[in-house]
């Protein structure tokens, strides 16, 4: 089993800042390129996918639960580990069109979502709507 880290992403720290940095810059190069329009839904689109993807190789859930609930844990890893993916993306696409006050606005939106969104919650609320209907 892996060790949870504090930050968004149920990896290492480093490794989280790494990816997050990684994928911030390539939201800003989308961002300054000719069709950004068509990156932007492109870019959300792949990093959909490497979220389901990385949900798929992680450790699966304990199965005590049943299929529902093995499909709750699941929903609330892709939240984990997608979100702050799609953030940071959408962060760095943003950062390239405004002056400097937008560009140290959207950095400070952007770190306060990745640091004090309720990734976890917002999988299990997700989950409890969609998997057991209410």
């Amino acid at each position: 089993m892996r060790p949870m880290s504090a930050g968004p992403l149920p990896y290492a720290p480093a490794v989280t800042g790494a990816v997050l940095l990684v994928v911030l810059l390539i939201g800003v190069a989308a961002g300054r390129a000719k069709g950004r329009w068509t990156l932007l839904a492109a870019g959300l689109v792949v990093l959909a996918a490497a979220g389901v993807v990385l949900t798929a190789v992680a450790d699966p859930p304990a199965g005590e639960g049943g299929a529902v609930q093995d499909g709750a844990a699941e929903l609330t890893a892709l939240f984990t580990i997608t979100l702050p993916l799609v953030i940071a993306y959408v962060a760095g696409w943003l950062l390239v069109r405004g002056g400097w006050l937008r560009r140290v606005l959207v950095i400070a939106v952007g770190a306060l979502l990745l640091v004090a969104f309720p990734y976890a919650a917002a999988g299990q609320a997700t989950a409890d709507a969609f998997l057991h209907g209410r």
